[in-house]
């Protein structure tokens, strides 16, 4: 894990022009680790006790643990997504790791019960909503070949979502900075309260429709999943 974490940190001179989002609390740095466990409750109690702990009060981030629940071959039961306001507060919290006892005691049990898989650092490109009130999220996996055209036409089709009443929840598009590979360089997100909520605007729109012929030449989808979320710490 802490190799993990260290691929993650020197990941800088982003020189990233952040698209203006409408309000939301999306961070502006993602650090996403993907993991296969088969012993669920010993990963979460380990999560759950570094939560209480002094040095995890402390760090200036977001932690949310994703369940990975229909994501079709892939082998991943798990996601650990670390958010930041900026690289400061990623630098300040990854390296207070490695003098938190907690962690320590957390990591000894990831590597008895964890195989990692990925590791990727996300930069947030468009945003809105509140991500604290979402169970459950599509994500989109793509490769994207023109990322100005394609954020605007991502900005459109979101504002008429909205107005439409399909999207309910958070949204946002990252673009992977670190640990982008030919099958994915974007990844897009789109929440709601609950499985039911989610599942009830599953028809496409006319404004999504519209949008799919658009970017057809721009994008490639390589997987679509739908996550659900285990904890908050």
């Amino acid at each position: 894990m802490k190799k993990l974490i260290l691929s993650a940190i020197v990941c800088f001179g982003l020189g990233v022009n952040l698209a203006n989002a409408e309000e939301t609390n999306i961070p502006t740095l993602a650090a996403v680790f993907q993991m296969n466990t088969t012993d669920q409750a010993s990963v979460a109690a380990a999560f759950g006790k570094f939560a209480q702990s002094d040095c995890r009060k402390s760090m200036p981030a977001g932690i949310r643990i994703m369940q990975e629940t229909f994501n079709g071959d892939e082998d991943i039961s798990h996601s650990v997504i670390w958010n930041f306001a900026d690289a400061k507060a990623m630098t300040q919290s990854f390296g207070a790791l490695g003098q938190c006892r907690a962690w320590a005691d957390t990591a000894a049990v990831l590597s008895q019960q964890v195989e990692f898989k990925s590791q990727q650092l996300m930069i947030t490109l468009a945003a809105g909503g509140d991500y604290t009130k979402d169970s459950v999220y599509v994500i989109w996996q793509m490769n994207i070949s023109d990322e100005s055209t394609y954020l605007a036409a991502y900005e459109k089709l979101m504002k008429a979502q909205i107005e439409e009443g399909v999207v309910t929840g958070a949204y946002g598009l990252w673009r992977v900075q670190g640990g982008a590979n030919s099958d994915v360089t974007h990844v897009a997100f789109s929440g709601a309260a609950d499985m039911e909520t989610l599942l009830s605007n599953s028809t496409p729109s006319k404004s999504f429709v519209a949008f799919q012929k658009k970017v057809a030449g721009l994008r490639k989808v390589h997987r679509r999943n739908i996550n659900v979320v285990m904890a908050d710490l």
